[in-house]
């Protein structure tokens, strides 16, 4: 499996770029929960919503593949859910993993190791992802989070220096954003919650990296971790994260693939489409205000 970056001369999204106001958050915000035990399964909720997302991906081919889970993290359970044990390739997602692995190392880092970790997620910074994971033994890093966290639809990469063709499922990432939210200290919670809400518009690579959720949710405050490049000849698109409005939290993974032959633009506006359709049946059914 192998994970292409550097996708800067795919990323021109003609005026999809121009036309949102996004309010992103500024590095500031206490993204504290308490859902640290498994959510509760709500299965059949939104089904309007899942299939206004499909329909998102069916209708610009390509062979689309969804799969995705919202947690509402107030009440600890599952509002939204399509495949979501679905094992997918991470692409940068993975970077949370690394970043909490360093943490369990050496505690929350300082000056310009600080803002290395800083560059790595809100940027989305490959080549300080491949420090880190080199530093901290490749897929051993996938291995220890899995066994920590109990992720138990996440496998390192078949080649041990492709980090981005690890895999985990949406309900695996939306594990990791409780663990952020419930089981850290305040110092490593906001340390990494406050590069999550700081990601740019342009990625390092130059990748426009406010698809799915900063586009889909206008008007919340959002910490994202984006992924997307290409995997085993699928184009990858992941856009997880959590995301506030003035009463709910949700931790949400919307995770797809596409025949590597789709235009990136297409792709990154589906995924939109779709993530939005899951933000409309939450203000329809009174979750979010």
């Amino acid at each position: 499996m192998k994970m292409l970056v550097g996708l800067a001369a795919l990323a021109v999204a003609g005026g999809l770029v121009a036309a949102i106001c996004l309010a992103a958050g500024s590095g500031g915000t206490d993204w504290q929960a308490a859902c640290g035990t498994a959510p509760a399964s709500t299965a059949g909720k939104h089904p309007g919503a899942v299939a206004d997302a499909r329909k998102a991906l069916l209708s610009n081919g390509n062979d689309p593949r969804l799969e995705m889970e919202v947690v509402d993290l107030d009440a600890c359970a599952v509002e939204v859910g399509w495949k979501a044990d679905q094992p997918q390739p991470t692409a940068s997602v993975v970077k949370l993993l690394i970043a909490l692995d360093l943490l369990d190392q050496s505690g929350v880092p300082e000056d310009s190791e600080a803002d290395a970790v800083h560059a790595m997620l809100a940027a989305s910074d490959d080549r300080v992802a491949s420090r880190f994971w080199q530093q901290l033994g490749g897929p051993a890093i996938v291995r220890r989070q899995a066994g920590k966290l109990g992720l138990t639809h996440t496998s390192p990469p078949d080649d041990p220096g492709q980090w981005g063709s690890t895999k985990m499922s949406p309900e695996d990432v939306v594990t990791v954003y409780r663990h952020i939210t419930s089981a850290r200290s305040a110092d490593e919670r906001d340390f990494l919650t406050e590069a999550l809400e700081s990601a740019p518009l342009t990625a390092a690579d130059g990748f426009d990296q406010h698809f799915g959720i900063p586009r889909a949710f206008p008007g919340a405050t959002w910490a994202i971790k984006q992924g997307w490049g290409t995997s085993e000849g699928r184009r990858v698109l992941n856009t997880t994260g959590l995301v506030r409005t003035g009463s709910r939290t949700f931790a949400v993974a919307v995770m797809s693939t596409w025949d590597d032959s789709i235009d990136v633009g297409t792709a990154t506006k589906a995924l939109t489409t779709a993530t939005g359709a899951l933000k409309d049946s939450l203000v329809a059914n009174g979750k979010l205000t």
